[in-house]
This record gives C-alpha cells, structure tokens and sequence, in this order.
C-alpha cells in the first residue's frame, strides 16, 4: 500500500487584514486591500505551498469575511474541513496601517477588532468534533502559538487540552508569538503560560524580542538550558536563526532578498522549516528551507506567501 504524506493541522485564529493601500495615517487613507491573515493560517498557507498537506483547525464567522477566509484557504490548497462557522459571533479583522522607511520599506502597525469573535469561542470541544478528532488522529504535526491561549479562557483550555494529548508520533510545534496587547494587566500570568507551553512542546520557535520579553534572556545556549524538552528550539531575528536538534545546533544568515514588509516572515519560515523536517531534511537542510520561504512573506504587505 501507498504510504499517505505526512500532514500538518494548523490550530488558531483566522482573521481578515485590512491594509492601507497606502504608507500614512489611517484617517487619511481612503483604500484598503482585503486579505487573510492570523499567524497558524499564514503557517498553514505556506506548508501548502512547500508541498505539505495542510488543514486548519479553527471558527470563523456566518459572513462575509468567514467566507473569505476558508475560499482563500482552499484557493491555497488547505483544506478548511475542520473550520467551524458560527452563526452568532463575527469573523475577527485588523486593520494594517503602513509608515514608511528611509530605505523604501514599509512598517506595519496592526489596529486589532478580535473582541467576541468566532475564533475566541473555540473550547476543548472543538478539537472533539468528528472532523477535527480525524485530522489530529491522523496529523503528524500540530502547530500553534503563544496568541491562541491569550485569545479567552476558553481558547487557553483549548490549548491545553490539544498539549495534554498523547502524541505518539505526532509532532507538537509552538510559535512563542507574544502580544503584548492582549495580555494588557496579566503579563505575568501570560508569561508563565507561554513558558508552560514552550516547556511542553516538541519544536519551539522564538524570536529574540519576544524571547527577551518572555524568558529574560535571548541568549539561545541560555534559552537551550532553560528549555531542554523540546527536540527543536530556533531563536530567530532579522539577521538569521539560531537551531538546535537535540545536541546539536546550527547557525544561519537570513537570505539577502528585497523587503517590503516583514509581518509574516516567521509565520512563513515556520512553515519552511517544519516542512523541512516532516520530509526528511536535516537541521540545516530545514533551516535552509525556512529562510526560502520566509524571503516570499517579505515582498508584498500581505501577511502570507502566494
């Protein structure tokens, strides 16, 4: 019998991007170009395109932007099966406001609107459905990240019960992803989580930034001995990525590619990287692969690759 690719399920929120066809302030933009954004979508998009099967985990809204979204998944080749619709809460949405650089570059500022939205009712129910129990039976990687557990309680008791699973041979991979905003007046308790859950996890990702914001430090030998479970563990910045398998570790330059923005870089060098290890690369065979993708995140304000 033929042996089935491995596939990937993606676990956290959608949401529709509005952004600023134009680098100023938002009361003086009159155009906005649509989009779909949210980090374990962008993730899932960019897995399909490294030629991984994908499926996103999630809920969206009974409306327009709903639909939006899971056309765009599909139109991606990711399949949107296990997509709960909601028929009371609306799709979440930001809106992107673009400042230009000195070097032609844009910087993006996010102006969120996720309050009460369809994503921040998942539950542990959710991963209980009949599609959804499928998917993760079957999946061989599970990613998410440090935003879903920050969305409400019910999304953290989400999260919590897809790391109280048994895995078996099911790789659980977790983008640190911290947002300061929405965990306004409980860091402290939002810190502790997402150490809990980086603690737990069998591939962690990790910007240096939201290293130092989280963990103290963003040394990557000092973040190795704090966090020893997790097989893989890469630090990443601007400049390139720190990863370690186990033992062993391996550095990397960032590609030198033309950039327009760099929101959804680490979303698509995730992706990059997990396909590499789903399909056999090694650790710098992977990080390699990361760092291509990652430079197809960085040529457009979209948050995802084509």
């Amino acid at each position: 019998m033929p042996v089935s690719s491995p596939l990937a399920v993606c676990f956290g929120e959608g949401m529709v991007a509005l952004v600023a066809a134009s680098a100023g302030p938002l009361e003086d933009c009159r155009t906005f170009h649509r989009s779909l954004a949210g980090a374990e979508w962008n993730t899932a998009i960019a897995l399909a395109s490294a030629g991984i099967r994908t499926s996103v985990l999630s809920r969206v809204g009974d409306d327009g932007f709903g639909r939006f979204l899971t056309a765009e998944l599909r139109a991606h080749g990711v399949d949107d099966s296990a997509v709960e619709i909601d028929h009371d809460a609306p799709t979440g949405l930001y809106v992107k406001e673009l400042s230009a650089r000195t070097d032609g570059a844009v910087d993006g500022t996010m102006h969120y609107y996720r309050s009460g939205s369809a994503a921040s009712a998942l539950s542990p129910q959710t991963l209980r459905g009949p599609v959804a129990s499928a998917l993760l039976a079957e999946a061989s990687l599970v990613h998410t990240s440090g935003i879903t557990p920050a969305l409400s309680t019910s999304t953290l008791a989400a999260q919590e019960a897809l790391f109280a699973e048994e895995r078996h041979d099911r790789l659980l991979s977790f983008d640190l992803n911290w947002r300061p905003a929405l965990w306004r007046g409980r860091e402290a308790e939002g810190r502790e989580i997402l150490s809990d859950f980086a603690g737990r996890a069998d591939v962690v990702f990790c910007t240096r930034p939201d290293a130092e914001a989280v963990f103290g430090t963003s040394a990557p030998q000092e973040l190795r001995a704090r966090f020893p479970h997790p097989r893989y563990l890469l630090v990443t910045d601007s400049r390139g990525a720190v990863a370690f398998d186990g033992a062993e570790t391996a550095e990397s330059d960032a590609l030198d590619a033309p950039v327009v923005e760099t929101i959804g870089a680490g979303d698509a060098f995730a992706a990059g990287f997990l396909a590499g290890v789903l399909t056999g690369l090694s650790l710098t065979g992977s990080l390699a692969r990361g760092h291509r993708i990652a430079t197809r995140a960085l040529v457009s304000t979209r948050d995802h690759v084509d």
